[in-house]
């Protein structure tokens, strides 16, 4: 991924946190994924009362992505001013789902750190 997009996905991620609903965790979350045509859809992260029920805010950029005709999630990028980010198993099992190479851009006010997805789920089965 080129420097340029790099950014892109991170600022794009920045701007989806401003959104999330999270009145519980006061932890706000933005998402931005490449798709494999290059577009980008954005998700933040909305808690209910019910946790268990809340959605990650890479959930729902996901969804967005596949229900507008998505095959494969080529990179994501996962922003919150005030801590490291790092996608649950939940999202991460998605992010596999579709694609094996997916590469992820964990990113805060103070740091950033690129992976892949066989680092954030190393023993995962293929499909």
């Amino acid at each position: 991924m080129d420097k340029l997009a790099y950014n892109k996905l991170i600022e794009k991620a920045r701007e989806f946190s401003q959104f999330a609903y999270c009145p519980y965790s006061d932890t706000p979350i933005g998402a931005c994924v490449l798709t494999q045509n290059g577009m980008l859809y954005g998700g933040c992260n909305i808690e209910l009362v019910t946790l268990n029920n809340s959605l990650g805010a890479v959930e729902v950029a996901v969804s967005k992505a596949v229900s507008e005709g998505a095959s494969q999630i080529m990179a994501v990028a996962i922003y919150s001013d005030n801590t490291m980010p790092y996608p649950s198993g939940a999202e991460r099992q998605l992010l596999k789902e579709f694609n094996n190479r997916t590469q992820i851009i964990v990113a805060s006010k103070d740091n950033i750190e690129q992976l892949n997805i066989q680092e954030l789920l190393p023993y995962s089965r293929e499909k």
